[in-house]
């Protein structure tokens, strides 16, 4: 049974000014885990707010911090104009500073571990987080489409989790495999699922309707917060499922 939550505008400051975001926490009083959801190229558009919402659904306090400062970019060459043009390592730092604030808020342990999960971008934008800071316990990365510098890879020193599908174009096969030796060559700790059939943002129901896509979103889900729960702590109450996720609109 997945819980009844809360989803709030929120903000908090940072190292280089004020960062606006979206909070979707459980009804109940917690504590419960947290997480920093990070965006694709899409920005804080309907998609993350409703992928925030699902993990709170399954029972962790989550943060997800608006990348692009109120933009909304539409249509797919704009987005990427976004995603190119973004300051990488200021939105680090903000990340970094999103998990101070979820520490802040009652619904947390003052000391609780705090976990990262993104998508594309998002999931690039994880890797470093995890690589350029020793803020978060654990990360899941998600098709990223942002590509470390291998040497990166090496200052990783926490838990990691990533999923692909095997007909993404955006982040082929080769990129995957490289990424793996690299991960191998450091002796990093992961798991590394691959979804049979399906593209780059299968979380998104507008990628495709098919009954392949909403499995592999379903399956990884699942895995991922099994994976959290395991990293940061149970959260309180019921587990949650990854029920309700397939009603997301928007990009990635």
């Amino acid at each position: 049974m997945a819980h009844r939550i809360l989803s709030i505008h929120a903000g908090y400051d940072g190292p280089n000014g004020f960062v606006d975001g979206y909070v979707g926490r459980p009804a109940d009083g917690g504590p419960h885990p947290g997480l920093v959801v990070v965006s694709g190229m899409g920005g804080l558009n309907w998609f993350q707010r409703e992928i925030t919402r699902t993990f709170a659904r399954a029972g962790f306090v989550a943060l997800s911090p608006d990348l692009f400062d109120g933009a909304l970019p539409e249509g797919r060459a704009t987005q990427l104009h976004y995603k190119n043009s973004l300051d990488v390592q200021r939105t680090v730092e903000n990340l970094s500073a999103g998990a101070d604030f979820l520490r802040t808020l009652p619904w947390t342990a003052d000391d609780a571990p705090i976990g990262i999960v993104g998508f594309c971008l998002g999931g690039g934008l994880v890797l470093l987080s995890l690589a350029r800071t020793n803020t978060f316990a654990a990360g899941v990365v998600y098709y990223h489409s942002l590509f470390p510098d291998s040497e990166e890879l090496r200052d990783i020193h926490v838990p990691m989790m990533c999923h692909y599908g095997t007909r993404d174009h955006t982040t082929p096969i080769e990129e995957i495999e490289a990424f793996r030796e690299s991960l191998d060559r450091y002796e990093k700790q992961y798991e590394l699922f691959m979804y049979e059939g399906v593209g780059h943002s299968f979380l998104n129901p507008n990628q495709d309707s098919s009954a392949q896509r909403a499995a592999a979103a379903a399956e990884s889900l699942e895995r991922t917060f099994a994976f959290f729960r395991r990293e940061l702590g149970a959260p309180a109450g019921t587990q949650g499922s990854a029920a309700g996720q397939d009603d997301a609109p928007g990009e990635p």
